[in-house]
């Protein structure tokens, strides 16, 4: 008996020791963690990284909103061109759900026949409402937006957000402007608006 109490007391003396390193090892592991972050999140923000964001990321941000404007050269991300890209293409996913959803899309395009026929292209791929969808179409020689830029909320109360499309083969970047630049696109759209207007059926 007195062998089997002493055997007892013996296990659970080691059972509990290993509890305590276990608990130990995790809480060191979790600090160094913790550590390891804070350094990361300090670099992210000395180096000014924390306005890059994925396609994954800017899908979140475009089904969050309820107007979207898109200044493009050719519509290439909305109706799902994958020229030389190795990634699915994410924002033709979100287009399609948020066109479902009742959002609304306001697109700024250069007058040329090529865009004539991506607008026949996007009218072929999504289903939505005729007044859903409407494109600003401007002459070539006063379109002067180098990439796609994508301007989120610019026509009602939510907070507004503005991204610029670095593309890139292996995977597409987008970068949030702040305030004064994003207050500088939504002026020109609302100036290109005014000066040429919305059409519904091009």
């Amino acid at each position: 008996m007195n062998v089997l109490i002493g055997a007892t007391t013996a296990f659970l003396i080691v059972l509990i020791s290993m509890v305590i390193f276990a608990l130990m090892a995790r809480i060191q592991v979790k600090e160094d963690y913790e550590e390891r972050y804070k350094i990361l999140e300090a670099f992210i923000k000395g180096q000014g990284l924390g306005d890059i964001i994925s396609e994954r990321h800017l899908s979140e941000i475009e089904r969050k909103a309820k107007d979207i404007w898109v200044f493009t050269h050719d519509m290439t991300n909305d109706i799902g061109v994958q020229e030389a890209k190795e990634q699915e293409n994410v924002i033709f996913e979100t287009v399609k759900k948020n066109l479902a959803d009742g959002k609304v899309y306001t697109y700024f395009l250069p007058n040329t026949q090529k865009i004539h026929g991506s607008i026949v292209d996007f009218s072929d791929k999504h289903d939505y409402e005729k007044e859903q969808v409407s494109f600003c179409l401007i002459p070539p020689d006063e379109f002067h937006f180098v990439s796609e830029i994508a301007v989120y909320d610019a026509e009602n109360e939510a907070p507004t957000q503005a991204v610029q499309w670095f593309p890139s083969n292996k995977m597409n970047y987008y970068i949030r402007m702040d305030e004064a630049h994003r207050n500088h696109i939504v002026g020109i759209g609302k100036m290109l608006l005014q000066k040429f207007g919305r059409k519904y059926n091009v």
